[in-house]
Parts: C-alpha cells; sequence; structure tokens
C-alpha cells in the first residue's frame, strides 16, 4: 500500500512544538525570578527607590550632589565686597554696621571716625532701615520732618525719606524719645554735628545687615537625579528665561538664561511699592483724574478719595493698579530716579525702570535680579512681602467715598503652594512672574522655592512645569545615603560636583 507523505503537516507539527517548548521554558524562567524577588529582603521605601534606580541605570551615579556655593540674602555680600574695593582704592566713604549699631568713616583702609549710632528703624516695619549703597544728597544744619512734624539736626540725606542726623526734638524743644525712629540713622548731637563737617555730599554711603549678608546652610543637602536613560527630554518651557532657586539658601535648583533681560510688565510694582513705603511712609494722597486716566485697571478707585501710601500698597499690588503707580510716580520727588537708585542698591545690576507701572517695555529685569529683589524686600520690607500673599484686603477710603474688595490676581488662589508674589504681562513682556512656592523635595518636608519666569506664552504652565520637574529631579535630606539596602549590596554613589551649573545665586 502506498504511503504518501504529508509534507504541510510535518512542519505545521515541528513549529508547534517548538512554540509550546518556548513557552513553557519561559514560564519556568519568569517563575524562578519570582522567587527570587520574592524572597529578597525587605528595605525601606527610601532606598528601595535607590535600589530600582541602580536597575534601571546600566553603570553610573544615581544622585548627583548640587554644589554648595554661598547664598546670597538680597544685597550684603556685596556691601561687604564693595567696602573692601572702596577700601582698596583709597575712596573715603561711609560704612554703616546695623547690627553693630555703628557709623565709621573711612579713607581707604584708614578708618577716620567711628561714631555710635542711636537708633535705627525697627526691623519687619515699614520703616526698617534700608541696607544697600547709597550717596550723601544734600546737607542741612536742620531739616524739619514732614512726616514725624520734627526738626532733624545737622540732617544729611541719603535715599527717600531717609537721613542720617542727630537726635531730633519736637517744635516746642523736647528732644524725641529714645523707642522712637522713622527708619533715619540717629547719631548723638555731639556725633551728628562732628559728621557733618566730615562728610562731603556725594560720598558713598555703604549700609550693611547682617540678615541680609550671611549665607545660609541647612543640615541637609540638595541632589539631583541623574538617569542613565538617554530618551528623557529635558524640562520644555515657553519662557524665554526662568530661575528657581531655595528662597531661604540661594541654592539655585533649576535656571534658564537666568541673567537674560526682558521686559518685567507689572512686576515693576515690586520695586514701586519698595520705593513708595521708603518714600512716602504716612502721607496721605487724594485720588485725581490724571492718575485715573492711566492705561488699565483702575482698581475701582473713585476721583477724590483719599488714602494713605500704605493703604494703597493694597491696590497696587494685589489688583495691579496702574492708577495707583501713576499717582506715587506723580507725587515722589524724581520717583523714577529712585526706582533706579534702589535697584542699584539692591545689587540688580541688569535692571532698569522707565516708569512706576511696567507699561513702558523699556522696564526690564532678570530672573537672577528679581530673585534679589524678593528677598530684599523679605528681609527689609516684609510688610509689602505679605500683602502679596493675601487672598483680598477690604478698605473703605478715609473720606468714605467707597468701599473697596481688592481680590489677588497674581496667583491662582486655590493654589495653596503660593506664599507670595507679583505677575504682569503686557504685549511686549508677555507673561512675567517673580513668586515663592511651598514645593515638597523631601517626604517630611516642603521648602520654600522662589519661581521667576519671564517672556511666557504662559506662566502658570511654565511655573507649573518647573516646580514638577523639581518635585521629580531635585531631592533634599540625605536618607539614601544613610540607609543601604543590604549589607551586600552597596548604597547608591553620590557625586559632589562643585563645577555643577546649580551654584547659588550671586
Amino acid at each position: 500500500m502506498d504511503v504518501k507523505f504529508d509534507k504541510d503537516g510535518f512542519f505545521y507539527c515541528v513549529k508547534t512544538a517548538v512554540l509550546i517548548g518556548a513557552v513553557f521554558f519561559a514560564g519556568k524562567y519568569a517563575s524562578g525570578e519570582y522567587i527570587k524577588f520574592a524572597e529578597r529582603p525587605a528595605v525601606s521605601a527610601g532606598v528601595e527607590y535607590a535600589v530600582m534606580e541602580r536597575e534601571v541605570a546600566s553603570s553610573g551615579p544615581e544622585y548627583q550632589g548640587l554644589a554648595q556655593a554661598d547664598g546670597i540674602f538680597a544685597n550684603g555680600d556685596e556691601v561687604l565686597a564693595k567696602s573692601k574695593e572702596f577700601q582698596e582704592a583709597g575712596e573715603e566713604f561711609i560704612y554703616i554696621d546695623l547690627d553693630a549699631m555703628k557709623l565709621t568713616v573711612y579713607k581707604g583702609k584708614e578708618e577716620v571716625k567711628m561714631f555710635k549710632v542711636m537708633a535705627k528703624g525697627r526691623d519687619g516695619s515699614f520703616f526698617e532701615t534700608p541696607s544697600g549703597f547709597y550717596k550723601v544728597g544734600y546737607k542741612e544744619t536742620s531739616h524739619f520732618s514732614s512726616i514725624g512734624k520734627v526738626w532733624m539736626p545737622y540732617s544729611m540725606h541719603i535715599f527717600g525719606n531717609y537721613f542720617i542726623h542727630g537726635w531730633p526734638y519736637y517744635p516746642n524743644g523736647k528732644p524725641v524719645e529714645a523707642e522712637y525712629s522713622g527708619g533715619c540713622i540717629r547719631l548723638g548731637k555731639e556725633d551728628s554735628k562732628e559728621l557733618f563737617s566730615l562728610a562731603k555730599e556725594g560720598v558713598q554711603v555703604l549700609i550693611y545687615d547682617k540678615k541680609s549678608g550671611e549665607p545660609v546652610f541647612t543640615e541637609n543637602s540638595y541632589f539631583r537625579k541623574i538617569s542613565a536613560a538617554k530618551n528623557i527630554r529635558p524640562l520644555q518651557i515657553s519662557a524665554g528665561a526662568a530661575l528657581a532657586a531655595d528662597f531661604e539658601t540661594g541654592q539655585i535648583l533649576f535656571a534658564k538664561d537666568q541673567n537674560k533681560i526682558y521686559p518685567i510688565a507689572s512686576v515693576s510694582k515690586l520695586m514701586t511699592a519698595l520705593v513708595a513705603s521708603e518714600s512716602f511712609q504716612t502721607k496721605v494722597f487724594r485720588v485725581d483724574k490724571k492718575a485715573l486716566e492711566t492705561y488699565g485697571n483702575s482698581a475701582g478707585l473713585v476721583e477724590g478719595e483719599l488714602f494713605g501710601s500704605e493703604e494703597l500698597l493694597y491696590p497696587l499690588l494685589l489688583a495691579s493698579s496702574n492708577d495707583v503707580a501713576s499717582l506715587f510716580e506723580e507725587r515722589g520727588w524724581n520717583f523714577i530716579r529712585s526706582m533706579n537708585q534702589k535697584a542699584a542698591a539692591v545689587g540688580m545690576r541688569n535692571t532698569y525702570y522707565e516708569d512706576a507701572s511696567g507699561l513702558d517695555p523699556q522696564n526690564t529685569s532678570t530672573p537672577e535680579d528679581l530673585f534679589k529683589l524678593l528677598q530684599y524686600i523679605y528681609n527689609n520690607k516684609k510688610p509689602i512681602f505679605d500683602i502679596l500673599g493675601l487672598d483680598e484686603y477690604k478698605l473703605s477710603s478715609q473720606n468714605k467715598k467707597k468701599a473697596h474688595v481688592w481680590e489677588n490676581i497674581n496667583w491662582p488662589k486655590e493654589d495653596g503652594r503660593f506664599i507670595s508674589g507679583k505677575s504682569g504681562y503686557t504685549d511686549e513682556a508677555l507673561q512675567t512672574m517673580a513668586g515663592v512656592y511651598k514645593v515638597k523635595l523631601s517626604e517630611s518636608e516642603s521648602r520654600e522655592i522662589a519661581v521667576i519666569v519671564l517672556h511666557s506664552q504662559d506662566r502658570e504652565q511654565d511655573v507649573n512645569a518647573i516646580i514638577k520637574h523639581l518635585e521629580s529631579n531635585i531631592f533634599y535630606g540625605n536618607i539614601l545615603v544613610n540607609n543601604p539596602p543590604s549589607e551586600k549590596e552597596p548604597p547608591a554613589k553620590i557625586i559632589f560636583n562643585e563645577a555643577n551649573v546649580f551654584e547659588a545665586v550671586k
């Protein structure tokens, strides 16, 4: 009997057998690997993450320590540097140490005369004495303060309503009480007379405040996650320039062209508020027609309303009122010049102001300069910083023309991470933001992080992207190096790279 060989059936059987064998061996291998995984010793959550990182990365470190360069509180270190520079150049200058309560006249390295400072402005108040770089302007043997309604002997103007002067007295001749101060540098009667004869108009005045100068280092450290995956894209944001830095230490955690100059729009009002608080203080303003004609939202102000200068900071900062900014500019003596002088005093080298509202595209700055300004305001004029953190503020004008409710338009109030900050927008500047946020960078602790974005298509989206990036890639603390997963397996490697791009704000 003939038997016909079925070629197609034979190859079908071979293929089926091979497939069954492959499935069997794959299942056996997977079962063995699962048993190994199940029998592995338990480790803590933080170390588990480090182990996973080692398994993902084929080689190299998992975390990189961020360089701990000096953190700068506003302009303190720059005041010290400028003092040294003047000494080396042999220049004559006045150096005031607000902590030591001493005023010293120098000529180069020679200490010509030291005087005891009898009083300064109260810390944390609108009358806090401003640190920074100044010059002696005009001098008067007896100046009458329109704010304190007192005579100030041997007065030397340095900025806004701030003077170096002798012990003030009331018009009836009675000396002012020792605890009273409007923020000026007060000397004793004879000392002020001697300094008045020593110091010439135009001489440099350096005012140093310890809390604005010393870097702060915490027990914990910042680390950046290192990934071996080549297909991970870097953070993409629409902003032309951006910066994220620890608000306490100045440690930079993210930067994109941090020194690039852009228009800043209504972020300008940070400086407007600062200069107004140091120039007007208790002055009462009448809202006039000229101010109300300024382009933009009026914050509901009515012509003829009366407000104290400090009260006007609320619509200026919360509602971003251009009318209030124009009112300050209109009533202030060389107000814009004072804004630029203050920027120099703070150490903002790449900042310029042309108007008080930010409508002018020539109002320009950088993320790094705005970080310095935020820190300066926090350290020297904290009431301004606190106003910017309010959801809203209710106030009636002093002549009861209208009751106002000014809402904070700078950031969505439902975002609990927001602490304080100022936003802005113009066609030239696009969207801008300089704010401080609570960012969770460890399992148990949030840090206050300043985030600044300029020339952004969508500031909320950019800020949120930066915060998300930090929370995913930056770690605060040392738990990963203190808890190795097992005796056989070494802990994750840590690299301390002092040339890292993440330095501190200078």
